[in-house]
């Protein structure tokens, strides 16, 4: 699993916030045992849960910890998914010494005294800011850290707002825990800390948090729900090996994090060099030179949305200084363009059509950012103005219009360069329509109050719009036909247009600014002839479509991007596919499962052959193993398959795995040989995961059993099983009397009352309570009641 995500960290770390999913990922494995191999030899988990619970028993016998009330065990349906061997599910409280908070009651804060920290003073990296926390009297402190306080390798967790933003204590002093805060005592010594932080991280434990929620005002998690929170429990050794691990890979993602940003940064700064050599380029050949540059390199370069922005802002700088399309020498230039626009509007002051404006100030050399083409001329865009005016501002109703109702354009409707007509509020019925102010086709927009941004956005009004009237943050400008609106609105989304706005606007505030009717008209431009005006609008359309095709595909492949990684996700979390036996013979499974057995208990004083038989019925039938297929009689020790232990022991001696020797008193155990343990690649691929956990439970379960205790078990398993496969009902006086006196005499030494405790028992444990799978038992005795 870990050579999975090693080998596909640049599209998993690629996509979409990839980085972070690829971390979420890591704790998602963790949380399942996929990180790590398992070693058998290893002690298991639940033996692990029973010292941690001798441990708090001896802290509440040596009165250091208060005694509270168990939780019931885990059902198997409240499991969400299956273990690996030598794991087990506990509950969150089953695992620390103590979780809980202090008294629900503010302490009086000081200047001075013992840190009170809370979830604001705590900071991405596990990082508290003691310096900036309040403080508490040292006897405030004493008194509530009295019931619970946090110190190095606890877990704080917070459980309002911020919920699970968890911190792992790493500092050795003393401060106080806010009581919006659980603090979680971890059993030092049979639960790494790291690993719990880890796990507490992880989406599993916030699953379950958003379901413990509290729907209040502000949300919560109460003490209780987190208690019962489900935590995955591994071998201690195996927590080291996970939490080593997720360090490992974690310290993986921020190289990769920072190689990314760095590699962006270099890319950034090389398409931005190159677009500059475009604009900053004095002499045709030097222009000429750096586009076929850029053009050689286009599919390297422009490889994100942000450098397809860069270089659409570099095409619209580029027209404004006329390097997109050539120049002709009959075009009529713009000097004389311009002598005649200043004609024709002299002409409609004389007739009285429009208003003579104020006169505009010559461009001064300071103005002219660069060297125009021939036929150019730097001016004012208010020489192409022949009238201008903003809105009105009447109260709106805060709804859209609706049908024919009049309505009022929003600053939103210019903000983004693009005419949005949708964008307005609904006049009120009792105002009348001022037409006068309303929009029509070929008005020219400029915001002219807005954040300091979209301050002084325009767009051209291609379409005639109905009943919609100018707002007063919007002026319009009614432009001389002879220019192009288009190359006019392209001048006004420049850098340079940008920048002058930006020195002459005013405003109250550093966000919101404000621009005048005259510091719009005296925005300086350059004017090329009115045939090449037409010419750029044309040739930067084209462009930018191409540019937006480009950011199409992008995206898409970002997309894609983006769904590869969700399945390899899906792949890494997925629940092994149950797999066919590497071999159909059965007597292979067999012997598998007998290694399997052995390997784990075969250094126990009480495992034998007798118990071996017991573990291998068992585990066959709860973990419904097909490929085992065996025929067992009712022996005088319980179901017995005398060929199938005959073909493991010889099996296994043959692999050079286990033997069977006689032992010193009676009966027989088995012992090591050269190749002890090699067993386990082949075992693994034969059973699933599911399988071989139940496996697991099974001898974890029978491992500190004696031989008795494994034969009236078993025996009555199998019995009980027998009932299910006739279609008998199954009492306990049934199955009892059947084990007594349809199996064999020998099951006599044992008395009804402790058969019937045996069987109460295995009621309490949902893996001993058969469900029909398998042959029935064959054989037997009849025994009479009253002769035992």
């Amino acid at each position: 699993m870990t050579a999975l995500l090693i080998d596909n960290l640049p599209l998993l770390g690629g996509a979409p916030n990839g980085i972070q999913k690829l971390r979420e990922l890591i704790l998602e494995l963790a949380v399942r045992g996929m990180l790590v191999p398992q070693d058998a030899s290893e002690e298991p988990a639940n033996e692990l849960l029973k010292r941690i619970a001798a441990e708090k028993a001896r802290l509440v016998a040596a009165g250091k910890l208060k005694k509270h009330t168990a939780i019931a065990d885990i059902s198997e349906s409240e499991k969400p998914f299956a273990l690996p061997a030598g794991w087990t599910w506990a509950f969150w409280d089953t695992i620390a010494l103590k979780i809980g908070d202090i008294d629900h009651k503010m302490p009086e804060t000081k200047s001075e005294g013992v840190p009170f920290v809370s979830p604001r003073d705590f900071y991405p990296g596990n990082v508290i800011d003691f310096d900036g926390a309040k403080r508490v009297s040292i006897e405030d402190f004493e008194r509530l850290s009295a019931k619970i306080k946090a110190e190095r390798g606890d877990l704080i967790y917070p459980r309002y707002g911020t919920i699970g933003e968890n911190i792992l204590v790493n500092v050795e002093c003393d401060f106080l825990v806010s009581y919006s805060c659980a603090v979680i005592k971890v059993a030092h010594g049979f639960i790494d800390p790291v690993y719990q932080f880890y796990v507490s991280m992880s989406a599993f434990i916030r699953k379950q948090a958003k379901a413990a929620e509290n729907k209040t005002t502000q949300a919560n998690v109460g003490i209780k729900s987190i208690q019962k929170y489900l935590f995955p429990v591994p071998p201690l050794s195996e927590q080291h090996r996970i939490v080593a691990k997720v360090d490992a890979l974690m310290a993986l993602c921020n190289r990769l994090e920072t190689q990314q940003a760095d590699a962006e940064s270099a890319h950034a700064q090389l398409s931005q060099a190159l677009l500059d050599s475009l604009t900053q380029a004095s002499e045709v050949a030097d222009f000429a030179s750096n586009w076929e540059r850029l053009a050689e390199h286009f599919h390297t370069l422009f490889t994100t949305e942000l450098s397809i922005d860069a270089f659409k802002q570099t095409l619209l700088q580029l027209a404004v200084m006329g390097r997109l399309v050539p120049q002709d020498s009959s075009d009529e230039s713009a000097n004389k363009l311009l002598k005649r626009i200043a004609e024709a509007k002299a002409r409609l002051v004389t007739e009285g059509k429009i208003r003579k404006q104020k006169p505009l100030t010559e461009i001064a050399e300071d103005e002219k950012l660069f060297e125009l083409q021939t036929g150019w001329e730097w001016s004012r865009l208010g020489s192409l103005v022949v009238e201008s005016g903003a809105g009105w501002s009447p109260s709106c109703e805060s709804r859209p219009r609706e049908g024919t109702e009049w309505g009022v354009l929003k600053v939103s409707a210019v903000s983004w360069s693009v005419y949005q007509p949708e964008e307005n509020k609904a006049l009120p019925m009792n105002l009348d329509a001022r037409p006068e102010y309303e929009v029509t086709e070929g008005d020219f927009l400029i915001t002219r109050a807005n954040t300091a941004e979209l301050v002084a956005r325009s767009v051209v009004v291609d379409k005639t719009p109905s009943r919609l009237m100018l707002s007063d943050k919007i002026v319009r400008l009614k432009l001389t036909n002879w220019c192009d609106s288009h190359y006019v609105n392209l001048i006004n989304s420049t850098t340079y247009a940008r920048q002058y706005y930006a020195r002459v606007a005013g405003g109250t505030s550093s966000s919101m600014k404000n621009v005048s009717r005259e510091q719009i008209l005296n925005l300086p431009i350059a004017l090329p002839p009115l045939a090449e005006q037409h010419r750029i609008v044309a040739k930067f359309n084209q462009l930018i479509a191409l540019c937006d095709q480009l950011k199409t595909r992008l995206i898409h492949a970002r997309q894609l991007n983006e769904q590869l990684a969700i399945t390899m996700v899906e792949r890494a979390l997925a629940e092994p596919p149950k797999q066919t036996p590497v071999v159909t013979d059965c007597k292979v499974a067999r012997t598998l499962l007998a290694a399997e057995i052995t390997h784990r208990l075969y250094d126990q004083r009480t495992f034998g052959q007798r118990k071996l038989q017991k573990v291998i019925y068992l585990a066959e039938h709860a973990a419904k193993l097909a490929a085992i297929q065996g025929d067992y009689l009712r022996n005088v020790a319980g179901p017995h398959d005398r060929l199938l232990m005959k073909q493991v022991e010889g099996e296994l001696h043959k692999h050079q795995w286990y033997e069977r020797i006689d032992r010193d008193t009676v009966g027989h155990a088995y012992r090591p040989l050269a190749s002890a343990g090699q067993h386990r690649q082949p075992y693994e691929s034969t059973w699933s995961s599911a399988e071989r956990s139940t496996i697991e439970r099974v001898i974890e379960l029978m491992r500190i059993w004696d031989t008795d205790r494994c034969e009236m078990t078993v025996t009555l398993y199998a019995a009980w099983n027998d009932f299910i496969l006739e279609g008998r009902p199954s009492t306990d006086e049934a199955i009892v009397d059947e084990v007594m006196h349809r199996w064999n005499d020998a099951k006599l030494r044992f008395s009804k009352s402790e058969w019937l405790a045996v069987l109460a028992d295995m009621k309490n444990h949902e893996i001993l309570m058969p469900t029909g799978f398998g042959k029935r038992t064959t054989g037997g005795m009849l025994s009479l009641p009253g002769f035992e």
